[in-house]
């Protein structure tokens, strides 16, 4: 009796699980927007994404041996105007977190997203709104030009190494912090399909704000007559463990690499150097929400802190908004948008990017949304800073 009780029960999962794997694939292949896959870039159609790949002597891959490529869309304007835009998707610096990628089973079975994506999710096209969306009438950057550098290597799009770690339950595994190969690979695809822009937006969120700060001065010496917007989105974690973890864990050879060093607080350590290396009229632009949900977690992690989340969430703003300050008045071209837009009254938190997210038209602060502002400083060149009253009191 309890054999067969077993057989009906193992057949009823084997059916529930046939059925979620159709419906998966009839999401995959009948809603879920795909890239076209032009045969050359002039074939491409406006307004629509394409995936790009790359000759197999390019190096690409992502952290899990996954295939790597390029994600490109082409506005209705001729090509004097280029968004380059670096993905998010999270972190990993140890043995640890190098074993815990983001994946759907692991969320749904812990219900945290960490710690970084190891390959291009299949739905990854489906994400892309906000300023990417360039096909809106409603984006000051309508019919831009968008390259797009997915981020599945956990390094911040600097990595160089290839290391060999073993997971809790004791199975080995390989993760591939290719994130510099990457990103020259995709540099390389731009700069042969985009001759002389006029003005380039080199733009990231989270992870990828990061990945923009570091490889603007690169795009810049490839394009010296273009105007250059460095813009970073909701990038700020602070942790005196970074200059290891990029040496050591990932292996970027960084000063070697980018000409400078770095220090706890990474992103203003990059805006500093930037400053110097970018053009005189380059402007560096930074977004960040009053209690990000989700930055202050990745950051009690890579400094081991065990304090408690609401006392360690106002520690975080606090330094991010001190952060702002000092580079207001030590950086010519430096603004900022600060903003306590879509704060949870329950959790004391706000959201996390808003750049790629229909956040980027809906975010306002003191009366000034998030676009507009961007559109002013990029389209307009008028140039101010928002959410001033948060950095002054902190202050």
């Amino acid at each position: 009796m309890v054999k067969r009780i077993n057989k009906i029960l193992l057949t009823a999962i084997g059916g529930i699980v046939l059925i979620l794997g159709v419906l998966v694939g009839c999401v995959y292949f009948f809603i879920l927007e795909k890239p076209a896959e032009p045969d050359k870039w002039a074939d491409a159609e406006r307004y629509v994404w394409n995936k790009i790949k790359f000759d197999q002597d390019a190096q690409v891959i992502s952290a899990d041996g996954s295939e790597y490529y390029l994600l490109a869309n082409k506005g209705a304007a001729a090509e004097d105007k280029v968004i380059i835009y670096f993905s998010g998707g999270g972190v990993a610096w140890d043995e640890v977190t190098a074993a815990q990628p983001i994946s759907l089973s692991n969320v749904m079975k812990n219900g945290e997203i960490k710690y970084y994506f190891p390959n291009i999710p299949f739905f990854k096209v489906g994400t892309l709104g906000g300023l990417l969306k360039n096909n809106n009438p409603d984006n000051p950057f309508k019919d831009w030009n968008i390259v797009y550098i997915p981020y599945s290597t956990g390094d911040l799009h600097i990595g160089n190494a290839s290391k060999e770690y073993t997971d809790a339950k004791g199975k080995p595994f390989t993760i591939r912090y290719n994130g510099q190969a990457n990103t020259r690979a995709a540099l390389e695809w731009m700069t042969n399909h985009f001759v002389a822009p006029e003005k380039i937006l080199i733009a990231g969120e989270s992870a990828g704000g990061f990945g923009a700060a570091f490889w603007a001065p690169e795009i810049a010496k490839h394009y010296p007559n273009a105007r250059i917007y460095q813009y970073s989105d909701s990038s700020y974690l602070n942790a005196d463990c970074w200059p290891d973890i990029i040496d050591n864990e990932w292996k970027a050879n960084f000063a070697a690499t980018f000409g400078y060093e770095v220090h706890g607080d990474l992103i203003s350590s990059v805006f500093a150097a930037n400053r110097k290396l970018l053009p005189d009229n380059a402007i560096l632009l930074q977004s960040n929400t009053l209690y990000d949900e989700l930055l202050y977690d990745f950051e009690k992690d890579l400094n081991g802190d065990v304090s408690d989340d609401g006392e360690y969430i106002h520690s975080w703003s606090a330094r991010m908004l001190q952060s702002a300050g000092e580079l207001t008045e030590v950086l010519s071209g430096y603004y900022y948008y600060i903003t306590d837009y879509g704060l949870n009254e329950k959790t004391g938190r706000t959201p996390h990017t808003l750049s790629p997210l229909n956040h980027f038209y809906k975010a306002e602060q003191d009366g000034v949304k998030l676009m507009k502002w961007l559109d002013d400083a990029v389209n307009k060149d008028e140039y101010y800073s928002v959410g001033r009253h948060f950095v002054e009191k902190e202050g």
